[in-house]
């Protein structure tokens, strides 16, 4: 994985998705999420070329492609794991994981090695109305972003950079999708409005992008849905004609 610095002490790792890191210090960083187990060597290979141990885990969801390492890293490195109250729920045990993953019989598991990561239970849990978290020192604000699963958070660096994680899609990733996924749209797009104004010098975009400014991509998304709904429609009731 390619190591980029984005703003200060905020440097993300560049693979088919974006896993951004936050260094404490030379030798100590907070991951946040993990990306999937076929990514877990490269992410171990390059933390430890740079340095960097990883002390915490501050996960914005508990999808298979942001959580495949949490508990690897919770039990061969000590690193605390720090999860909202609706996603730490899950990862908690098998079960919970099955929940979100309720199309998936748990026989399969096996085929998926990151379902099988459970139980993983994390080290902190961020409760309702929690808005800040502090790890070594160093202050993570937290934006809830519920829709694309049932407690998604966005992760504020302490340098002005928010990590939305699947909150959002942008370009590439977005088009090439039939419909982005959300456990709940009204609740997605309601995070999306919030979004909208949210403040920040820098925006990273799991899937996938580093930005200045996030109105323009919370505006095009927006636009997609509206576009893709009617294509829904079309299906459903047929074209519609003018008279």
């Amino acid at each position: 994985m390619k190591l980029t610095q984005v703003r200060g002490n905020t440097w993300v790792l560049e693979s088919w998705e974006l896993i951004p890191l936050y260094k404490l210090d030379d030798h100590r960083c907070v991951l946040l999420d993990t990306g999937t187990v076929e990514q877990r060597e490269d992410l171990e290979d390059t933390l430890d070329e740079a340095g960097l141990t990883p002390v915490a885990i501050l996960g914005s969801h508990t999808h298979i492609d942001h959580m495949g390492s949490h508990a690897y890293f919770q039990k061969t490195r000590g690193t605390q794991v720090v999860m909202s109250l609706g996603e730490a729920g899950q990862i908690f045990s098998p079960l919970g994981i099955q929940l979100q993953y309720n199309n998936f019989p748990m026989a399969l598991f096996p085929d998926y090695p990151e379902l099988g990561t459970a139980p993983c239970v994390p080290d902190r849990v961020i409760l309702p109305g929690e808005d800040r978290v502090t790890l070594f020192g160093a202050e993570f604000t937290i934006l809830r972003t519920p829709g694309h699963t049932v407690d998604h958070i966005c992760v504020g660096t302490p340098d002005d950079v928010l990590y939305v994680g699947d909150a959002m899609m942008t370009g590439r990733t977005l088009h090439h999708s039939k419909f982005p996924y959300a456990f709940c749209v009204k609740d997605y797009l309601d995070s999306m409005r919030k979004m909208r104004t949210e403040p920040a010098d820098k925006f990273i975009v799991a899937h996938f992008g580093i930005y200045d400014e996030i109105l323009p991509l919370v505006d095009m998304e927006a636009r997609f849905f509206a576009e893709r709904m009617v294509d829904l429609l079309d299906l459903i009731e047929g074209p519609t004609t003018p008279a």
